[in-house]
């Protein structure tokens, strides 16, 4: 493309070779009257030459740099007259806001011990105690109430207990005896494929005695025999037992929220001397017994979760 400094150089030698050829070929015109051929060939030259001039600037010919290839767009973005430009979007960033409902958690963890004290008063657990079986597992929570555990489990036997992330209170071991109260209530969701439960899992002297309270079964079956079926505020469960220290109160139906008299399960065991009243509390824990997710990341949550004793 020509530059408007050569344009100019031509157009005057141009205007030069014009002016001399009218002056040679044409009369002084009478007063009055036109001139024969004053339009040509100089005129014509002229105004072809100025056309082209303008033509050239109006196209931006002074810019510095050259000119787009066909088929492709100037490095420099362009704006609507009015418009700022905006800074282009950068590569594996994303301006969009979260999908509504996604959860976010103050805390997370993959460790298989990974512990958390919550400001309301509980710990959140990965437990993943039976390292040598278990699968990947992250545990993520904000409290004792709002959690949830991703967890990967099967391997070679799908029937066993791999991990059983969950929420805990502990307590000074005290004595089973004194207390007057032991409540909770629950609302947790599982996957629909597998083989784990949901339930409480309550320990005395240290680890030498365990009670758990079964509320959601998806193809598990507790330890030991079943030894009876009693009522525990107003709710219908069958009790197992090992005869070595294991006590199973498992619901007569799945529920996967609801209310646990804990207290009463434990003064039934006292009644029938399985218990004594000096066996000293020592943990309360909620969660789930994790044989198999059919070896994928399954999601378990809980949505609210409380424990009142005293």
């Amino acid at each position: 493309m020509t530059s408007p400094k050569i344009a100019v150089l031509v157009l005057v030698a141009l205007l030069v070779v014009g002016c001399r050829s009218v002056t040679t070929a044409t009369a002084k015109p009478s007063p009055g009257t036109s001139a024969p051929g004053t339009s040509a060939p100089g005129a014509i030259v002229l105004e072809l030459l100025l056309g082209t001039f303008t033509s050239e600037l109006s196209r931006g010919t002074s810019a510095a740099g050259p000119s787009p290839s066909p088929g492709t767009s100037s490095s420099a973005p362009r704006s609507s007259p009015g418009q700022a430009l905006r800074p282009s979007p950068v590569a594996g960033a994303s301006s969009a806001a979260p999908p509504p409902g996604a959860a976010t958690w103050a805390w997370c963890s993959s460790a298989p011990l990974g512990t958390k004290n919550t400001s309301d008063g509980y710990d959140l657990y990965n437990n993943e105690w039976n390292s040598a079986a278990a699968g990947p597992q992250t545990i993520c929570g904000n409290s004792g109430a709002d959690w949830q555990v991703t967890s990967t489990q099967g391997g070679a036997d799908p029937t066993s207990v791999k991990t059983y992330p969950s929420v805990q209170k502990n307590y000074p071991d005290e004595a089973v005896g004194q207390f007057t109260k032991m409540t909770s209530s629950y609302a947790e969701s599982m996957p629909s494929g597998g083989d784990f439960e949901a339930a409480y899992d309550i320990w005395l002297n240290g680890l030498s005695k365990e009670v758990m309270f079964w509320v959601d079964n998806h193809g598990q079956a507790p330890a030991g025999t079943k030894r009876a079926a009693i009522t525990l505020g107003g709710l219908t469960w069958d009790l197992y037992a090992t005869g070595q220290g294991y006590w199973a109160f498992v619901l007569d139906h799945n529920a996967s929220s609801g209310s646990v008299d804990l207290l009463a399960g434990l003064r039934y065991l006292l009644s029938t001397g399985a218990l004594s009243a000096s066996d000293k509390l020592w943990q309360v824990n909620f969660g789930w017994e994790i044989c198999s997710t059919l070896n994928k990341p399954e999601v378990f949550r809980m949505t609210s979760y409380s424990l009142a004793s005293s």
